[in-house]
C-alpha cells in the first residue's frame, strides 16, 4: 500500500499527458485483476473446500481490500467510516488533532479524539463535532457518535464475518 502511494503521488506530478497515459495503465491493471479475481472467486465458490478456502483468504486484509476495490466483496461499515475519517482528518490535523475509530457497535460509533488546536477554547468540542458530523452524515447507519477517552485501554480486536451471499461476480456496467 505505501508503494502504491508513493507511485500515484509521483504520477500526480507528472505532466497532463504523460498522467493521463499512467492513469490509463493503472485503470487497466486495475480492470484486469478486478477480471481475474472474479474468475478466482467463481472458482472458489464452485467447490465446499474453495468456500471454505475463500473465508479464509477474505481474513486476510490485502485479500479483502483487493476485493472491495475489485466490487466484489462490499466494505463494511467500519471501512466505510476510517473513509470517512480519513475525509476529515486534514481538518483534525491542521488544529493539532487527530481521529480513530475504536469500534462500531449497535449503530453507535465509538472515537477517540487525540491532540487539539491550544490557540482555542473550544478545540476538542469542534473537533468532537466535526468528527460527528462527518460520520452521522455520511453513514446512515450510525446513529450517535460517543467519545472513548486517550487514556482508556483500546478495545478486543473484533472478527469481521463476511457472508458468501455479499460476494458478487459478473461483468461491471462500462
Amino acid at each position: 500500500a505505501v508503494r502504491i502511494d508513493a507511485a500515484r503521488g509521483a504520477v500526480a506530478r507528472l505532466e497532463p499527458e504523460a498522467r493521463a497515459v499512467a492513469d490509463e495503465h493503472a485503470a487497466a491493471l486495475a480492470a484486469h485483476m478486478a477480471a481475474v479475481l472474479r474468475h478466482l472467486v467463481v472458482l472458489l465458490r464452485s467447490d465446499d473446500r474453495g468456500r471454505e478456502l475463500l473465508y479464509e483468504a477474505v481474513d486476510e486484509p490485502e485479500v479483502y481490500a483487493a476485493l472491495v476495490k475489485a466490487g466484489i466483496v462490499k466494505p463494511s461499515l467500519a471501512m466505510r467510516a476510517v473513509q470517512v475519517l480519513d475525509g476529515v482528518r486534514p481538518y483534525l490535523t491542521s488544529h493539532n488533532g487527530d481521529v480513530e475509530l475504536v469500534r462500531i457497535e449497535d449503530g453507535v460509533a465509538y472515537v477517540r479524539l487525540l491532540g487539539a488546536c491550544q490557540s482555542c477554547g473550544s478545540a476538542t468540542e469542534t473537533l468532537r463535532d466535526s468528527v460527528a458530523e462527518a460520520l452521522l452524515d455520511n453513514l446512515p447507519e450510525i446513529r450517535e457518535v460517543r467519545d472513548v477517552p486517550p487514556d482508556s485501554a483500546p478495545s478486543a480486536p473484533q472478527t469481521t464475518f463476511i457472508p458468501l451471499s455479499s460476494l458478487s461476480f459478473g461483468r461491471k456496467d462500462r
